[in-house]
């Protein structure tokens, strides 16, 4: 004799969760990255740009922005900030997906990529229409006592 057909079904579906949370938890680990691969972090640069597309979105927040050279030739530029929404909601940076707009002047430090030539960076600090946005965490000041 076999197991009833309800019991069955129960067992089908718990064994089935278990099987998607381990997919979605091994995934989640394999698809983590660090900065340090990807990015010079022991390098800042800063630009001075205008604000072409802004996505506050997972994994990791996107600016587009466009620079001029002293030649007035036009770079396309984009930026990732380390932390994901959620994290800076729990960070209370104070602001959202609202807050950059298509057309904002921005100013932004960051750390540039590791292919030579690239356009893309990971944002350090920014600043839009003169306001300064905190981008992530603080890091404690050197006192220099130590």
């Amino acid at each position: 004799m076999g197991i009833p057909l309800a019991e069955d079904s129960g067992m089908r579906k718990y064994l089935m969760n278990c099987l998607i949370v381990g997919v979605i938890g091994s995934a989640a680990a394999v698809a983590h990255h660090g900065t340090s691969v990807t990015y010079q972090t022991d390098k800042t640069i800063t630009l001075t740009g205008s604000v072409t597309e802004f996505s506050f979105s997972y994994p990791h927040p996107q600016l587009y922005f466009d620079v001029k050279d002293a030649d007035g030739n036009v770079q396309h530029w984009g930026s990732e900030f380390a932390p994901t929404p959620l994290m800076m909601k729990q960070m209370n940076v104070g602001w959202a997906r609202d807050t950059i707009k298509t057309g904002d002047t921005i100013t932004i430090t960051c750390n540039p990529h590791r292919v030579p030539g690239s356009t893309a960076c990971l944002a350090k600090e920014l600043i839009v229409n003169g306001k300064k946005l905190t981008v992530g965490p603080g890091r404690p000041q050197a006192t220099g006592k130590e």
